[in-house]
């Protein structure tokens, strides 16, 4: 037993040192994309011209300022809303990347699953901190959690792109009603330090952990809207532990789907790894700065008004989606 907790001990120190790292390297990258914006451009394309004309400077690749400003931004915003509420910031990556940025939906996907996988860690190492991460009933959502993924994958070969966003956009309305749920629940719970082994029934925890992995693989997200709040409702545990819970098995989640769907799609032909690689270091940077100032939030903040804001964007989103 003593060896055990040794070895997780070491492990989360070390996850830990390696997230210092990445913060650092992040900061540095955001530097490096606004110095590029600023000295970059006379010897590519200048399309623009007058006062913002370097808005338009091709700074790496065919990456512009303006597309890097806004990847970093669009980072930011969907890690601090994956941060607070557990959910939502793979739906507002996958749609911007998409129907925004005019990138593929199979582009967007993979995209927003290599850049969550930072943000669970980011999320995952705060709630730590924290000590609302529930272990016995994590530890059935990642195995539970990766079966779905597989499941995904084999699903989502078998229908085409249109199909995906008809159920992204089905996602974004159900996003929206789970949130508005949320307001009306009462938030004054006690989180848990832990919980009695015979107080988890696994075959329900499994159950969510499935659909969670699924909803991964086949859209790009999380999968966060499902595993939350059927933990708060289903299992009864506090919303900021189901929060936890959600975030520390979307690390194993995220990392499962976004590798296995790289191979296939890089084997097919959908994209190429130095465009998925250009967005994603543009990304990356707000994701995981985003990730951890959300999750600060969480614990000092009264975030019913974000969840309204949330809900309104995701209704927008869901019916732009289904009606066009």
């Amino acid at each position: 037993m003593e060896q055990t907790n040794f070895w997780k001990t070491g492990w989360i120190k070390s996850a830990a040192l390696l997230f210092v790292f990445l913060k650092a390297v992040a900061l540095l990258v955001v530097s490096i994309i606004v110095l590029a914006g600023l000295f970059s451009g006379s010897q590519s394309g200048q399309k623009g011209v007058g006062l913002f004309g370097f808005l338009d400077y091709e700074i790496f690749g065919s990456i512009t300022y303006l597309e890097a400003l806004n990847l970093l931004l669009l980072g930011f915003l969907s890690g601090a809303v994956g941060g607070m509420l557990g959910m939502g910031g793979g739906v507002l990556k996958v749609v911007n990347l998409h129907f925004f940025l005019a990138f593929d939906i199979l582009f967007a996907r993979i995209v927003s699953l290599l850049s969550y996988t930072v943000i669970s860690l980011s999320a995952f190492l705060r709630y730590r901190k924290y000590d609302l991460i529930l272990w016995d009933v994590v530890k059935l959502l990642i195995p539970s959690s990766i079966l779905g993924v597989l499941i995904g994958v084999i699903v989502g070969s078998w229908i085409n792109k249109d199909f995906v966003e008809i159920i992204l956009g089905i996602y974004a309305l159900f996003a929206g009603i789970i949130v508005l749920n949320q307001i009306l629940v009462k938030t004054s719970e006690k989180e848990l330090k832990d919980i009695p082994v015979s107080e988890i029934n696994e075959s329900t925890v499994s159950g969510i952990g499935i659909g969670m992995g699924f909803l991964c693989s086949l859209i790009g997200i999380s999968g966060g809207v499902l595993s939350t709040p059927l933990q708060h409702t289903v299992l009864k545990l506090p919303l900021k532990n189901s929060i936890a819970n959600s975030i520390a098995a979307a690390v194993f989640c995220s990392i499962t789907a976004s590798t296995i769907l790289l191979f296939f799609g890089l084997k097919n032909g959908d994209y190429l790894f130095k465009d998925v690689l250009c967005v994603n270091i543009c990304l990356i940077p707000g994701n995981i700065l985003g990730g951890q100032f959300g999750s600060y939030l969480t614990k000092r903040l009264q975030i019913n008004y974000i969840r309204a804001a949330f809900a309104i964007v995701a209704f927008a989103i869901g019916f732009k989606i289904l009606v066009k």
